[in-house]
């Protein structure tokens, strides 16, 4: 029996399969040795870039509409209250070109002093109100050379709260972060 995967690695497995070959022409599978006929290849890296760009022109509930997006709701088995974040974090994963270990807030800090995106900006991004978080996302990937973790970033979107904008914080700054952690016992 497997466990079930969690939203964001069902959402990273779809831009896998229908966004990621526009860039590198074929999917991670294929280029792990899975041999494809060139025109194959082609045809697929044809389809996923004209799918991106319809991704990345629209907005909901228009994005709804693509055959691929609508099996992946059946999939996801999402509610009415979840297609519009849905819809969201599909615009933005559409403009993410690399799949990387690290999440988006890490990668806007960058590894030297100067953050790749500065602590105003993060600030405006982390207290937006949910209507506002897309856009602000949006320009975060391609402040962040178009590369994060996609499943983290699509079940961030799908989730967006005070846990996730805690973790956020914490993932920017540098601090690690331990939702195990036991407490200290008390000394009596």
């Amino acid at each position: 029996m497997s466990e079930k995967r969690s939203i964001g690695e069902e959402i990273f497995q779809w831009w896998r399969n229908y966004i990621a070959p526009r860039v590198q022409g074929q999917s991670e599978d294929e280029a792990e040795g899975k041999a494809q006929k060139a025109g194959s290849r082609d045809a697929r890296q044809s389809a996923a870039r004209a799918l991106s760009a319809r991704l990345r022109r629209s907005t909901y509930p228009d994005i709804l509409f693509e055959p691929t997006v609508s099996r992946l709701v059946v999939t996801l088995g999402l509610g009415e209250h979840q297609l519009k974040p849905f819809a969201q974090t599909l615009h933005v994963i559409s403009f993410v070109r690399h799949n990387v270990p690290d999440s988006l807030a890490k990668r806007l800090k960058g590894a030297d002093e100067t953050p790749v995106m500065s602590h105003m900006r993060f600030k405006q991004l982390i207290t937006a109100e949910r209507d506002e978080v897309a856009s602000l996302l949006r320009r975060a990937v391609t402040s962040a050379d178009e590369k994060c973790n996609v499943a983290r970033l699509a079940g961030d979107m799908m989730f967006w709260g005070d846990q996730t904008r805690t973790r956020w914080c914490l993932d920017y700054f540098g601090v690690p972060f331990d939702s195990e952690k036991k407490a200290e016992p008390s000394q009596a």
